[in-house]
Protein backbone atom coordinates (compact mmCIF):
# COMPACT_ATOMS: atom_id res chain seq x y z
CA UNK A 1 0.00 0.00 0.00
CA UNK A 2 1.76 3.44 -1.19
CA UNK A 3 1.50 6.07 1.55
CA UNK A 4 -1.15 8.12 -0.35
CA UNK A 5 -3.13 4.95 0.04
CA UNK A 6 -2.39 4.76 3.79
CA UNK A 7 -3.48 9.16 4.48
CA UNK A 8 -6.38 8.95 2.47
CA UNK A 9 -7.51 5.61 4.84
CA UNK A 10 -6.85 7.87 7.48
CA UNK A 11 -8.50 10.87 6.62
CA UNK A 12 -11.71 8.66 5.70
CA UNK A 13 -11.58 7.24 9.41
CA UNK A 14 -11.05 10.84 10.74
CA UNK A 15 -14.26 11.87 11.77
CA UNK A 16 -13.77 15.63 11.69
CA UNK A 17 -12.38 15.22 8.42
CA UNK A 18 -16.27 13.53 7.44
CA UNK A 19 -18.07 16.32 9.29
CA UNK A 20 -16.27 18.62 7.00
CA UNK A 21 -17.39 16.74 3.47
CA UNK A 22 -20.75 16.68 4.94
CA UNK A 23 -20.69 20.57 5.66
CA UNK A 24 -19.66 21.09 2.34
CA UNK A 25 -22.23 18.79 0.49
CA UNK A 26 -25.05 20.29 2.61
CA UNK A 27 -23.45 24.06 1.75
CA UNK A 28 -23.37 23.02 -2.19
CA UNK A 29 -26.75 21.61 -1.95
CA UNK A 30 -27.64 25.27 -0.58
CA UNK A 31 -26.11 26.66 -3.60
CA UNK A 32 -27.15 24.65 -6.57
CA UNK A 33 -25.07 21.52 -5.82
CA UNK A 34 -22.25 24.23 -6.81
CA UNK A 35 -18.84 24.72 -4.29
CA UNK A 36 -16.17 27.06 -4.89
CA UNK A 37 -12.45 26.00 -5.18
CA UNK A 38 -11.97 29.23 -2.31
CA UNK A 39 -14.74 27.34 -0.35
CA UNK A 40 -13.07 23.89 -0.51
CA UNK A 41 -9.69 25.30 0.61
CA UNK A 42 -10.96 26.95 3.51
CA UNK A 43 -13.03 24.17 4.42
CA UNK A 44 -10.58 21.68 4.57
CA UNK A 45 -7.21 23.83 5.17
CA UNK A 46 -6.36 22.63 8.71
CA UNK A 47 -6.18 19.05 7.11
CA UNK A 48 -3.06 20.26 4.77
CA UNK A 49 -4.04 17.90 1.88
CA UNK A 50 -2.16 16.92 -0.51
CA UNK A 51 -2.73 17.65 -4.28
CA UNK A 52 -4.03 14.03 -4.73
CA UNK A 53 -5.95 14.10 -1.29
CA UNK A 54 -8.19 17.01 -2.47
CA UNK A 55 -8.23 15.22 -5.75
CA UNK A 56 -10.11 12.62 -3.85
CA UNK A 57 -12.31 15.15 -2.15
CA UNK A 58 -13.00 16.65 -5.61
CA UNK A 59 -14.06 13.02 -6.95
CA UNK A 60 -16.22 12.64 -3.85
CA UNK A 61 -17.93 15.54 -4.43
CA UNK A 62 -18.80 15.33 -8.59
CA UNK A 63 -19.87 11.43 -7.86
CA UNK A 64 -22.43 13.39 -5.61
CA UNK A 65 -23.06 15.75 -8.32
CA UNK A 66 -21.72 18.85 -7.42
CA UNK A 67 -19.86 21.10 -9.27
CA UNK A 68 -16.50 22.94 -8.76
CA UNK A 69 -16.92 26.34 -9.43
CA UNK A 70 -19.77 25.70 -12.02
CA UNK A 71 -22.64 23.08 -11.82
CA UNK A 72 -22.00 19.81 -13.73
CA UNK A 73 -22.90 19.17 -16.98
CA UNK A 74 -26.83 18.01 -17.43
CA UNK A 75 -25.34 14.71 -18.89
CA UNK A 76 -23.59 14.02 -15.69
CA UNK A 77 -26.22 14.78 -13.47
CA UNK A 78 -29.37 13.06 -15.12
CA UNK A 79 -30.48 9.79 -16.01
CA UNK A 80 -31.54 8.82 -19.67
CA UNK A 81 -34.77 8.87 -18.50
CA UNK A 82 -34.67 12.25 -16.79
CA UNK A 83 -32.87 13.26 -19.72
CA UNK A 84 -35.67 12.44 -22.09
CA UNK A 85 -38.18 13.84 -20.02
CA UNK A 86 -36.82 17.19 -19.83
CA UNK A 87 -35.69 17.24 -23.81
CA UNK A 88 -39.85 16.41 -24.36
CA UNK A 89 -40.62 18.70 -21.67
CA UNK A 90 -38.87 21.39 -23.32
CA UNK A 91 -39.56 21.13 -26.24
CA UNK A 92 -43.37 21.54 -25.23
CA UNK A 93 -43.16 24.52 -23.10
CA UNK A 94 -40.68 26.37 -26.15
CA UNK A 95 -43.95 26.06 -28.21
CA UNK A 96 -46.00 28.42 -26.38
CA UNK A 97 -46.18 31.87 -28.04
CA UNK A 98 -44.99 34.89 -26.02
CA UNK A 99 -46.88 37.59 -25.43
CA UNK A 100 -44.53 41.03 -26.11
CA UNK A 101 -43.68 43.36 -23.54
CA UNK A 102 -46.59 45.56 -23.22
CA UNK A 103 -48.89 42.32 -23.57
CA UNK A 104 -47.12 40.77 -20.99
CA UNK A 105 -47.42 43.82 -18.57
CA UNK A 106 -51.70 43.52 -19.38
CA UNK A 107 -51.76 40.06 -18.45
CA UNK A 108 -49.87 40.76 -15.65
CA UNK A 109 -52.43 43.46 -14.57
CA UNK A 110 -55.50 41.42 -15.44
CA UNK A 111 -54.43 38.54 -13.21
CA UNK A 112 -53.54 40.79 -10.60
CA UNK A 113 -56.85 42.40 -10.52
CA UNK A 114 -58.91 38.79 -10.19
CA UNK A 115 -59.32 37.95 -13.95
CA UNK A 116 -59.07 34.17 -13.54
CA UNK A 117 -59.05 33.74 -17.54
CA UNK A 118 -55.26 36.00 -16.84
CA UNK A 119 -54.29 33.87 -14.55
CA UNK A 120 -54.79 30.85 -16.19
CA UNK A 121 -53.17 32.13 -19.37
CA UNK A 122 -49.92 34.26 -17.10
CA UNK A 123 -49.33 30.37 -15.72
CA UNK A 124 -49.16 28.78 -19.67
CA UNK A 125 -46.73 31.76 -20.28
CA UNK A 126 -44.47 30.94 -17.33
CA UNK A 127 -44.30 27.25 -17.03
CA UNK A 128 -40.28 27.70 -18.85
CA UNK A 129 -39.52 30.13 -15.89
CA UNK A 130 -40.35 26.83 -13.89
CA UNK A 131 -38.45 24.73 -16.26
CA UNK A 132 -35.31 27.09 -15.95
CA UNK A 133 -36.00 27.23 -12.11
CA UNK A 134 -35.78 23.27 -11.91
CA UNK A 135 -33.14 23.49 -14.01
CA UNK A 136 -30.97 24.73 -11.19
CA UNK A 137 -31.93 22.20 -8.63
CA UNK A 138 -30.93 19.28 -10.87
CA UNK A 139 -28.79 16.49 -8.92
CA UNK A 140 -30.01 17.28 -5.38
CA UNK A 141 -31.85 14.07 -4.91
CA UNK A 142 -35.04 14.42 -6.66
CA UNK A 143 -36.40 13.28 -9.70
CA UNK A 144 -36.56 16.29 -13.13
CA UNK A 145 -40.08 15.28 -13.13
CA UNK A 146 -40.86 15.85 -9.59
CA UNK A 147 -39.29 19.26 -9.31
CA UNK A 148 -41.13 20.45 -12.15
CA UNK A 149 -44.39 19.08 -11.30
CA UNK A 150 -43.78 20.84 -7.63
CA UNK A 151 -43.36 24.36 -9.54
CA UNK A 152 -45.89 24.06 -11.57
CA UNK A 153 -48.77 23.30 -9.18
CA UNK A 154 -46.54 26.62 -6.82
CA UNK A 155 -47.11 28.86 -10.44
CA UNK A 156 -51.15 27.71 -10.19
CA UNK A 157 -51.42 28.87 -6.68
CA UNK A 158 -49.24 31.57 -7.07
CA UNK A 159 -50.90 33.34 -10.22
CA UNK A 160 -54.39 33.83 -7.39
CA UNK A 161 -51.94 35.21 -4.94
CA UNK A 162 -51.04 38.42 -6.96
CA UNK A 163 -53.11 41.38 -5.70
CA UNK A 164 -51.31 42.53 -2.80
CA UNK A 165 -48.41 42.84 -5.35
CA UNK A 166 -47.76 46.86 -5.96
CA UNK A 167 -47.20 46.60 -9.56
CA UNK A 168 -46.53 44.33 -12.60
CA UNK A 169 -43.60 44.78 -12.57
CA UNK A 170 -43.03 42.23 -9.25
CA UNK A 171 -45.40 39.57 -10.92
CA UNK A 172 -42.27 37.22 -12.30
CA UNK A 173 -40.08 37.48 -9.47
CA UNK A 174 -42.49 36.86 -6.93
CA UNK A 175 -43.75 34.12 -8.60
CA UNK A 176 -40.27 33.11 -9.15
CA UNK A 177 -39.18 33.18 -5.73
CA UNK A 178 -42.30 30.98 -4.38
CA UNK A 179 -41.83 28.04 -7.43
CA UNK A 180 -38.06 28.47 -6.10
CA UNK A 181 -38.82 27.80 -2.61
CA UNK A 182 -41.35 24.88 -3.31
CA UNK A 183 -38.97 22.83 -5.21
CA UNK A 184 -36.49 23.28 -2.14
CA UNK A 185 -39.00 22.50 0.03
CA UNK A 186 -39.23 19.07 -1.77
CA UNK A 187 -35.48 18.70 -1.50
CA UNK A 188 -35.11 19.29 1.93
CA UNK A 189 -38.48 16.58 2.34
CA UNK A 190 -36.66 14.67 0.80
CA UNK A 191 -33.60 14.59 2.58
CA UNK A 192 -35.30 14.27 5.83
CA UNK A 193 -37.35 10.94 4.38
CA UNK A 194 -33.70 9.75 3.32
CA UNK A 195 -32.23 10.62 6.43
CA UNK A 196 -35.21 8.68 8.87
CA UNK A 197 -34.50 5.51 6.48
CA UNK A 198 -30.65 5.57 7.55
CA UNK A 199 -31.87 6.21 11.06
CA UNK A 200 -34.04 3.22 11.00
CA UNK A 201 -31.14 0.91 9.20
CA UNK A 202 -29.15 2.08 12.03
CA UNK A 203 -31.24 1.12 15.09
CA UNK A 204 -31.78 -2.27 13.25
CA UNK A 205 -28.58 -2.71 13.14
CA UNK A 206 -27.67 -2.07 16.60
CA UNK A 207 -30.21 -4.03 18.26
CA UNK A 208 -29.76 -6.88 15.92
CA UNK A 209 -25.63 -6.45 17.05
CA UNK A 210 -26.38 -6.48 20.46
CA UNK A 211 -29.14 -9.47 20.04
CA UNK A 212 -26.27 -11.16 18.18
CA UNK A 213 -23.81 -10.72 20.92
CA UNK A 214 -26.26 -11.48 24.06
CA UNK A 215 -27.41 -14.86 22.34
CA UNK A 216 -23.21 -16.11 21.58
CA UNK A 217 -23.56 -15.74 25.20
CA UNK A 218 -26.22 -17.30 26.28
CA UNK A 219 -26.08 -20.05 23.56
CA UNK A 220 -29.98 -19.38 22.74
CA UNK A 221 -32.15 -16.85 20.95
CA UNK A 222 -32.94 -13.86 23.58
CA UNK A 223 -36.24 -12.29 24.79
CA UNK A 224 -36.94 -8.43 24.24
CA UNK A 225 -36.58 -8.08 27.81
CA UNK A 226 -33.71 -10.00 28.28
CA UNK A 227 -31.53 -7.60 25.76
CA UNK A 228 -33.39 -4.68 27.18
CA UNK A 229 -31.97 -5.47 30.48
CA UNK A 230 -28.34 -5.36 29.25
CA UNK A 231 -28.85 -1.92 29.02
CA UNK A 232 -27.12 -1.32 25.63
CA UNK A 233 -30.68 -0.98 23.71
CA UNK A 234 -34.00 0.33 25.21
CA UNK A 235 -37.10 -1.86 25.28
CA UNK A 236 -38.64 0.93 22.91
CA UNK A 237 -35.73 0.50 21.01
CA UNK A 238 -35.72 -3.21 20.02
CA UNK A 239 -39.85 -2.88 19.49
CA UNK A 240 -39.47 -0.57 16.90
CA UNK A 241 -35.99 -2.40 15.61
CA UNK A 242 -38.92 -5.31 15.23
CA UNK A 243 -41.53 -3.77 13.67
CA UNK A 244 -38.90 -2.55 11.32
CA UNK A 245 -37.26 -5.41 10.10
CA UNK A 246 -40.62 -7.24 10.69
CA UNK A 247 -39.30 -9.48 12.70
CA UNK A 248 -37.04 -10.48 10.84
CA UNK A 249 -34.05 -10.32 13.82
CA UNK A 250 -33.42 -14.21 14.23
CA UNK A 251 -31.78 -13.96 17.49
CA UNK A 252 -34.70 -12.57 19.50
CA UNK A 253 -37.01 -15.28 20.60
CA UNK A 254 -40.56 -13.67 19.52
CA UNK A 255 -42.41 -15.82 21.23
CA UNK A 256 -41.76 -14.99 24.58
Amino acid sequence: MTENMKQEKELIRDENFVRVLEAVLKAAGKNHNVVTQAQLERAFGDFHLSSAQMQTVKDYLTSNHVGIDEPLPEEEVLSQEEHNYLKDYEQMVRSIEQPSEGEKEALCLNAMAGDDKAQKHLAECMLGDVLDIARLYLGQGVFVEDLIGAGNEELMRSVRLLGPLEGPQEVESFIGQRVMNAMEDLIAANLDDKAKQTDAADLANRVKKYADGLRDALGRKVTVLELAAEGDVTEEEILDAIRLTGNRIDSIDYQQ
